[in-house]
């Protein structure tokens, strides 16, 4: 044979090892190297945070409003005033009706003397008894009128009271809807108050994160305004009923005293703490198959059951089956076992 005919031969066979190079060829799998470890398993949602205690507040009496004295988000003490009408028309009946209470009572010290001495002659025969009884008559009706003067003072200063909205407790006034010059009709609540004291947090959490809460849990709260400070707290009362258009359930975390630079409406986000797992065995979870993993010996591939959890942010833990150190292929690949295999990289 030629050496032109020799290398023409080997030219066509080129194709043909490289075909059988890359057909003998071992596939190429990632592994992970399992290490025991422990996790925290969270719930991570947002909310709002609530008065301890919040209320209504509105005035018994209608009036104009001269004075807004407490800005909304102000803190402020049980008593202060919050908000005040215009008490020109009670402070002028007020006057009035103390100027008549101190002629009435003028008048019962008048008759109360007069009576006095009239008795005194009674006794002596000089005054008649018919002249006593008017007397007495006289005494009691000024007695009366100074007593329902008193009371119609009494009705005036309470209502002079009703015309200044005050604090019921220590607190912030959350929101006010009425500025100097709006006139406040009797009974119309315009004022929301909060009251001091722990708060809590109102959270919307997906219905599908139920069954991993529990009453007691610890959280963490932070709000965006305060992003280096963190809040501790706990899961409290969990609503029964879930919000059927959003998909979502109500869960309340309780606050202790360092948050209390926490505003009322403020808008938080929480970290619910629902299990703490120590030194387990994760994986990724594309790396389990119809409970079976993917293992190399001597270059082939080996399967192996395994017992694993169900998958929690894309992981699941393996019970039973597999010990630390073992290298895992991820993702579960699509080979036969007994595949002939080289391990090209480690999966992160």
């Amino acid at each position: 044979m030629t050496r032109r005919k020799i290398l023409l031969s080997l030219f066509l066979l080129l194709p043909l090892l490289a075909a059988g190079y890359w057909w003998w060829r071992p596939a190429a799998v990632a592994v992970v190297t399992l290490e025991a470890q422990d996790v925290v398993r969270s719930v991570v949602t947002s909310g709002r945070v609530e008065a301890s205690r919040q209320s209504r507040l509105g005035a018994t009496i209608g009036g104009r409003v001269v004075a807004t004295p407490v800005a909304k988000g102000q803190a402020v003490t049980a008593g202060t005033v919050l908000l005040q009408l215009e008490p020109e028309e009670l402070l002028a009946q007020l006057q009035q009706t103390r100027a008549q209470l101190e002629d009435a009572g003028q008048q019962q010290a008048d008759a109360e003397r007069q009576l006095q001495r009239q008795l005194a002659l009674f006794r002596q025969g000089f005054v008649s008894q018919a002249a006593l009884d008017g007397l007495q008559r006289s005494r009691d009706q000024a007695r009366l009128r100074v007593a329902q003067l008193q009371a119609q003072l009494a009705q005036y200063q309470a209502r002079l009271a009703q015309a200044q909205i005050r604090a019921p407790a220590d607190g912030v006034l959350l929101e006010r809807e009425v500025e100097v010059g709006d006139l406040l009709t009797a009974g119309s609540a315009k004022l929301s108050f909060a009251t001091a004291g722990p708060k809590h947090v109102l959270l919307d959490v997906d219905e599908r994160q139920l069954a991993q809460l529990a009453s007691g849990q610890p959280a963490l709260i932070a709000a965006d305004a305060f992003p280096a400070r963190r809040v501790a707290g706990k899961v409290g009362r969990i609503a029964a009923q879930v919000d059927n258009d959003r998909g979502t359930l109500e869960v309340e975390v309780l606050l202790g005293e360092d948050g209390s630079f926490l505003l009322p409406g403020m808008t938080v986000s929480a970290e619910i703490e629902t299990a703490r797992l120590r030194q387990v065995l994760l994986l990724p979870a594309e790396a389990v198959k119809r409970g079976q993993v993917a293992l190399v010996r001597d270059g082939r591939l080996q399967l192996r059951p395994v017992q694993a959890s169900a998958v929690v942010e894309g992981k699941v833990q393996i019970l039973q089956g597999l010990r630390a150190g073992m290298a895992v292929v991820t993702p579960f690949p699509l080979l036969a076992a007994g595949s002939r295999v080289r391990i090209v990289e480690a999966a992160p």
